[in-house]
Order: structure tokens, then sequence, then C-alpha cells
């Protein structure tokens, strides 16, 4: 039985948890919108009550409430999943956006792509073909072949230099991992300090948890739980941050396109200078960028142009000038970035098929004709742009996939560790519905004292 002193302790601890839940109701309330953060909530505990012993006794007043614990909602499955969905977000955004700036390079279909200037080409062959003394026709058409290498040495150029923004973009990300890794490292330590003080550390925990989600989303990484309640955060099996240390990554390779065969891009951890990896998400992608992709549609562009080269100049050294000299190299330079008219003088045009019939265009008809055979520069190149469209639809398609799965774990992880205003509203109705409560015992146990001790036996 509640004895009456002990009734006011009783009411007393009612007003200090009711008021602590209702702090906490209006702290989720005020970070609402504040990214990353996780509602909190109180646990309250009963105090007192019998205690189960054999020579236990009755008659000891005790009762009350108190605030046993402050906790944080999260649900480690839904972060997991997060995590994975995130990392894979992360990377195909990062794929999606180097395949659309390789297929503005190409600029197919269009008036201005390179598969319009080699029918133009093809076109110019047949006028030099039909008007062989034509020295009009003549100069057209190395204009027309100036143009079609222009622009492979053009697509080539852009090629490399989004390389090297690349490249320089990858050096840019591991620093920001670094120094994202060492903040996690020092977060460690902080939530580790406040932890053995007795401090709540859930804001410094949702700032952690903030960290590593970026970790995942540059890297792929995984995430674990350590000792002292830290957050841990390894790439490849490799740690990256263990409690309150935190390693560095450096990105190695060859800075320019032209040298990436001889040296590949990669990243190495600058303590042990040993390879790291693999490594999934923006990273990921962009050493896939690197290391494949650009690489893989330039030396597309080489064989289209090895192909134009071979195919031209094979033909061309069998035909004639109309003064029946015999025809030499039309393009020299074998890649898309080399390639060039070999020819300046339009009377060194060969379309004759024989040395003794000046206006005779027999060669340059074969010329023409190339554009429509199997496995000519034109043929390759159509292969190639076929193949970059497939590839800027499927990444695409998948993007929008993930994105799709991401927004549905996100809102999954909102509605678990989210605030609800609603729901916080009901609770601060129900928090300051039971402090009046606990008020309205206090006085009347006051005004019981009161008449007890004042006004009994007057």
């Amino acid at each position: 039985m509640m004895s009456t002193f002990s009734g006011l302790n009783t009411a007393l601890t009612g007003l200090r948890a009711q008021r602590q839940g209702l702090e906490l109701a209006g702290q989720n309330i005020t970070n609402a919108n504040t990214e990353g953060y996780s509602r909190q909530r109180v646990e309250l505990t009963a105090v007192g009550g019998a205690t189960a012993a054999m020579y236990a006794t009755a008659g000891t007043d005790t009762g009350g409430v108190v605030v046993s614990q402050v906790t944080r909602i999260r649900d480690a499955y839904l972060e997991a999943r997060g995590h994975t969905e995130h990392e894979r977000q992360a990377g195909l955004g990062q794929q999606y956006l180097v395949i659309s700036e390789i297929e503005r390079v190409f600029s197919e279909p269009s008036v201005n792509g390179l598969q319009a200037k080699l029918s133009q080409l093809s076109d110019g062959f047949a006028d030099v073909a039909d008007s062989p003394g034509d020295s009009a026709a003549r100069t057209q058409l190395l204009t027309r072949a100036s143009i079609v290498t222009a622009s492979l040495n053009s697509s080539a150029t852009e090629l490399s230099g989004q390389y090297t923004a690349r490249r320089d973009q990858l050096t840019a990300t591991v620093d920001e991992v670094n120094n994202a890794a060492a903040r996690l490292a020092a977060l460690n330590e902080t939530v580790s300090r406040a932890t053995l003080a007795g401090v709540s550390t859930s804001e410094l925990s949702d700032q952690r948890d903030l960290l590593a989600m970026h970790l995942v989303e540059l890297t792929g990484g995984t995430v674990s739980r350590g000792p002292n309640n830290s957050l841990n955060v390894s790439i490849g099996g490799s740690p990256l941050v263990s409690g309150i240390t935190a390693r560095s990554l450096v990105a190695t390779g060859s800075t320019t396109l032209a040298g990436q065969a001889g040296d590949p891009v990669g990243l190495r951890w600058s303590d042990t200078n040993t390879a790291a990896g693999p490594v999934g998400g923006q990273i990921g992608a962009q050493l896939g960028s690197l290391n494949t992709t650009l690489p893989s549609y330039l030396g597309d562009l080489d064989r289209v142009a090895a192909t134009l080269a071979s195919s031209v100049n094979g033909l061309h050294t069998t035909g004639y000038t109309s003064a029946g000299a015999q025809g030499g190299a039309f393009f020299s330079g074998t890649t898309a970035a080399s390639i060039s008219v070999a020819i300046t003088d339009p009377s060194a045009v060969a379309v004759s098929s024989s040395a003794s019939l000046a206006l005779d265009g027999g060669v340059g008809d074969r010329l023409a004709q190339l554009g429509g055979t199997a496995g000519s520069a034109d043929d390759v190149y159509r292969v190639v742009v076929s193949r970059l469209g497939g590839h800027v639809q499927s990444t695409e398609q998948l993007l929008n996939t993930q994105n799709a799965i991401t927004n549905q774990v996100d809102s999954a992880r909102l509605s678990s560790a989210g605030v609800n205003i609603d729901e916080e509203l009901t609770s601060m109705l129900t928090y300051q519905r039971a402090y009046e409560a606990s008020a309205r015992t206090m006085s009347a146990i006051d005004s019981m004292l009161d008449t007890l001790i004042n006004r009994t036996g007057v």
C-alpha cells in the first residue's frame, strides 16, 4: 500500500517521465525534415513492485515511473537493404551518365552524324566516276573525305577528353571517400565516449549512418557493427573504417585514354600500396568507364577508321588518274585520331580502271559501292551505333527500375525511422494529459497532507 508521502514521489516521477516524453516528441517534430534523422521514443518502466524472494517482506511503499532508456527507431534489415539498393543506384546512375555522353559524341541518327558523312563520301566517289574529267567533282570529293576524317578525329578527341574528365573525377571521388572515412572514424570515437559517459548518442548515430550510406554509394563497401558501438566499413574484405581508425585510398593508372591500355586505372591502399577491391558503387562505375567503356568505343571508332582507310586505299591504288598515273593511298593513318586525307591535289584522285582511259570511272564506281558491302566502314559503323543505342536503352531501363526499387526501400525506411507528425502530436497529447494527471495527483496528496498535519485535532 502506498503511503501518503511516497505518493508525492510517485507523482513526481510521473511528472518527470511525462515531461521527458513531451520534450522528446517535440524533438521529433522539430527534426521531421532533417535528413537522416531517426525518430526517438522513451521507454517507461514502473518503479518498485513486489520482490519475488523467499524472505521478502511487504510494507515498503515504492512506486512511480522512470525513463529506462531513449530508443532510436531504426530497422537493421531495412538499413541493409537501403545500402544495397543505394549502391546499385549510384553505380547505374554513373554508368548512364557516361554512356549518355558517349551517345552525344556519336550523335546518331543525325544529318550531321558520321553515318550521313560516309554516305556523302560514297556519293562523292559516284559523282567523280560519272564525270572523271570534272575538277569540281574531284575537289568536292576531297572536301567530303576531309569532313569524314575530321569527324573521326573530333570524336576521338571528345572521347579522350571525356576520359581525362572522368579520370579527374575519380581522383576527386577518392578524396571524398577518404574525407568521409576520416569523419566516420572521428564520430565512432565521439559515440564511444558519449556511450561510456551515459550521454544520448542518437543524433551522432544519425550522422554516422548518413556517412556510412554515402560511403556505400561511393564504394559499394560493407557496413558492420564493431566493439564499443562503432560502425565499420570494409571494401572487398579490407577495412576502410575500423573503429576510430580510417585508412585512405589513392587512384592509380593512366591519366590519358591513349595510355590506358598499358596502365589501367585502379585503386590502391595508401598504407600498404596493395590493390583495393573489388569496388562497387559510383567509383566502381567510374573504373568501368575508364577501363572498359570509353576504350571500347574509341576502339570501335578506330575500327571504322582502319576499315575505311584499308578498303578505300585498296581500291584507289588499283586505279589511275586522268593523267594515267597509278593511284596512291587516298587516306593516311589507321586510327580515328590519326586518319586524314592523303591527297591534296584533286587531279591525283584515281578513278580510272585503265591508264589509257583517262575518262573511265570503273574504279570510282567500285569505290562508290563500298558503303553498301558487308564489312565496309559504313557497315562497321552501323553495328557500333546499334550496339551503342542498345547499351543506352538497357542502362536507362535498369536505372529506372533501380530508382523505383530504391524509392520503395526508402519509403519503408522512412515509415520505420522517419517522423510521423500526426503520431507525434498524438504522443504529445498523451504525455500532456499524463503530466496533468500527475500534477493533479500531487496536488491532491499535498491537500491531504495539509489537512493531516495542520487541521487534524484542531
